[in-house]
């Protein structure tokens, strides 16, 4: 992927993620603010997360768990696995607030320093976010971070989200003109969301809080890759920083209104979430990795405890193959995860 504007006076540092999928623009690293602003419990919180990360430790219990409160979204956005799904009937399984106090509990216990929200949905759908954040950060938690859509940050959300102790807000825009957003984001307001952002923005500023960092997400594909130039300039002297995604296909989910790229091949780096994180969805089951490609992967359910979860057969022989001389060695839907990244329209 090409690094628009890397030397810019407001976006000075470029970094890759380690599936080379995404780069981060920052005007400074933000794991450095992090680290000044959390202190010696945060460097050593990321000095565990990378020998992890490089394999060469595993670990007592995950060090980062993500929940997925309930399987829905407010969006239909055709480059999410979602926009091949109906809106789905209302009273589906849901985790308990009491329940992912317990596993936070568990966590804190053993080890966890860092809770975040993933899965297949929009955390901001659920009213629990700040209390569940909050009681995670008071308890002893380094971090507490997800990502969002944007569009239900209102005003009484965002306060709530600050007096948590949230520590990153990762926000998906993708497009500088509102013609292009409704392209990626149908059903969602440009305007509304921008003003969010900036409401946000200043809510922080008004707390005298340099947490939580703010980062806008672009996903480039044929639509937007004009626009990369102007969606820069225009937030690149509000937020801390950016994450260009390069689009990657799902199955038969993928919509049709984005093209078909030539595959990639499957990076030679073997993945690490399985060594680091685990995900706990709506229905209790828990997986091994933050990708959907991995829902096949289950491990069993919550209730059993992820201590034993962690150190349980199933994760172990997923390890050994992930560890295996070649990706013939991997499970097929990790197969699946690391073939299914195409090239981003300006690569």
């Amino acid at each position: 992927m090409t690094s628009p504007a890397p030397g810019s006076p407001a976006i000075g540092q470029v970094f890759s993620d380690s599936r080379k999928v995404s780069k981060f623009l920052a005007k400074a690293d933000p794991l450095e603010i992090l680290a000044a602003e959390l202190g010696p419990r945060f460097a050593d919180y990321r000095r565990r997360w990378d020998l992890a990360r490089s394999f060469r430790e595993i670990p007592p219990f995950p060090l980062h768990v993500d929940y997925e409160l309930k399987s829905d979204c407010n969006l239909r956005c055709p480059m999410c696995p979602m926009a091949g799904r109906g809106m789905g009937p209302a009273g589906g399984p849901e985790l308990s607030l009491p329940a992912v106090k317990a596993l936070i509990d568990e966590g804190l216990a053993q080890g966890q320093a860092s809770l975040g929200f993933g899965g297949l949905w929009e955390p901001l759908l659920s009213g629990d976010l700040p209390e569940i954040i909050g009681y995670g950060r008071e308890r002893g938690l380094v971090e507490a971070m997800f990502n969002t859509n944007g569009l239900l940050l209102d005003e009484r959300t965002g306060r709530d989200l600050i007096d948590s102790g949230l520590t990153r807000i990762m926000i998906s825009l993708d497009a500088a003109r509102p013609e292009t957003y409704r392209l990626m984001r149908p059903g969602s307001d440009l305007g509304l969301v921008e003003d969010n952002i900036l409401a946000f923005l200043g809510l922080r500023e008004r707390a005298k809080s340099r947490l939580p960092l703010v980062r806008l997400s672009f996903c480039l594909t044929r639509h937007n890759q004009a626009e990369l130039g102007p969606f820069l300039e225009r937030w690149e002297d509000k937020v801390d920083f950016f994450s260009l995604q390069s689009y990657g296909r799902f199955g038969a989910e993928a919509p049709s209104l984005f093209p078909d790229h030539s595959p990639v091949p499957p990076p030679s780096g073997r993945c690490a979430q399985p060594f680091k994180r685990l995900l706990v969805r709506h229905d209790g089951q828990v997986l091994p990795c933050c990708d959907l490609s991995g829902l096949s992967l289950g491990l069993g359910l919550a209730g059993q405890g992820l201590a034993r979860i962690w150190s349980g057969a199933s994760l172990a022989d997923l390890r050994r193959r992930l560890l295996g001389d070649s990706p013939g060695c991997f499970p097929e839907a990790c197969q699946d995860c690391q073939s299914k990244f195409r090239p981003s329209p300006t690569a």
